[in-house]
């Protein structure tokens, strides 16, 4: 059997000083030079990203919406993140308004809902179709942004649904 250190041998221990280079000298990293290779930015954040979607999704919740009326416009507009299934709930809401204003207009089931009252006939009639045209017209235009922002280093860009 090997014979043990001696009692002054194994009770001596470094000061903090010594233990605190050696520790130091531990950290240093093996290969130098490649902390300059990834540049963090301060600036960006994820949440500034431009999410513009896809036309699928513009679809999905435009039949979502369409659908479904008014719950399938709140379930399509609040879970989706991009722009396109936004506007597809805004749209499809639109169509849907127009939908049921003409069934409820020319239905046998309701005959006294309108009578007297076109004009609020029409106005629900425009708002439909104004909203229809809205959320088509403005993912069209969202769609084509980054082909004009595509030179620009960094664009924020604010949706108005």
């Amino acid at each position: 059997f090997p014979k043990p250190p001696s009692y002054n041998v194994a009770t001596t221990l470094p000061t903090y000083d010594e233990a605190e280079r050696t520790k130091a000298e531990a950290t240093i990293p093996l290969v130098s030079g490649r902390e300059e290779e990834f540049v963090t930015r301060d600036d960006f954040d994820d949440s500034d990203q431009l999410r513009i979607g896809n036309d699928g999704i513009f679809m999905l919740t435009f039949f979502m919406a369409f659908l479904f009326n008014w719950i399938g416009f709140f379930l399509s507009f609040c879970l989706t993140t991009s722009a396109a299934g936004r506007y597809g709930a805004i749209s499809g809401f639109g169509l849907s308004l127009i939908k049921w204003i003409l069934i409820v207009r020319f239905s046998t089931y309701f005959p006294g809902y309108f009578d007297g009252q076109y004009w609020l006939w029409w106005v629900f009639l425009v708002l439909g179709f104004l909203l229809f045209l809205r959320g088509f017209i403005n993912y069209a235009k969202v769609r084509k942004m980054p082909e004009t922002f595509s030179t620009l280093p960094r664009t924020r860009v604010l949706f108005i649904y």
